[in-house]
């Protein structure tokens, strides 16, 4: 009996022992493990690198309704300032063509002379980049873009008056080039009207395509 405890104390160490032996004869005999490092290394990402243009000149074409008038041509002209990557400041000059009004063909009367239907306006702007990233035309085109939202003061000079009003709006701005932009702008011009002695305020909803040359 005591033979047999002995055997079952000396068995576990004595299985060690040859497993010890067995690992650091394997270990002698196999060959050393090589690492293959790729020699292809991955290139570091770059951005592109934009010039340090601030101003920006140019000119937009789109249509304007004005509420009771219907929708007319207008064509603007801008001067834009990048005061820092966020924010920008901008001139623009408006004009536009009022054609007939609805109510006029009603009645068969015309309540505004030829000089009186042009609608112009000069307005100076305020913008906020809310948004940036990258446009893409097919699979190969990315742009950089930016989306702008802008408030400012301006003077509108429509049948036979000259009113201040306000001006809200958005710019869809695609950098093009490291000189050339393309510009999708909404904006509505807001201005107290009087008109056949009626006074009301007014909405006139401005949508142009334009581009701007940056300098």
């Amino acid at each position: 009996m005591l033979r047999w405890t002995r055997i079952q104390r000396l068995l576990p160490v004595t299985l060690g022992l040859l497993l010890f032996q067995s690992a650091n004869s394997f270990a002698q005999t196999s060959p050393d493990v090589t690492i293959i490092e790729p020699s292809k290394k991955v290139d570091t990402v770059k951005y592109a690198a934009l010039d340090d243009e601030q101003f920006e000149f140019g000119i937009s074409v789109g249509s304007l309704s004005i509420e009771d008038f219907g929708n007319s041509a207008v064509t603007t002209f801008k001067f834009a300032y990048h005061v820092t990557p966020k924010w920008m400041t901008q001139f623009e000059y408006g004009r536009s063509e009022v054609g007939v009004a609805s109510f006029e063909e009603v009645v068969n009367n015309r309540f505004l002379s030829d000089e009186d239907r042009r609608f112009t306006y000069t307005n100076l702007t305020l913008g906020y980049r809310a948004l940036y990233g990258r446009s893409f035309f097919g699979g190969k085109n990315r742009f950089n873009s930016n989306i702008y939202l802008n408030a400012g003061v301006e003077n509108i000079d429509f049948a036979g008056q000259s009113n201040t009003g306000l001006v809200i709006g958005t710019t869809y701005k695609t950098v093009l080039t490291d000189w050339l932009t393309l510009n999708l702008d909404l904006k509505n011009h807001i201005f107290e009207r009087e008109f056949l002695n009626d006074e009301k305020l007014t909405q006139n909803i401005e949508f142009g395509v334009g581009a701007m040359i940056m300098f």
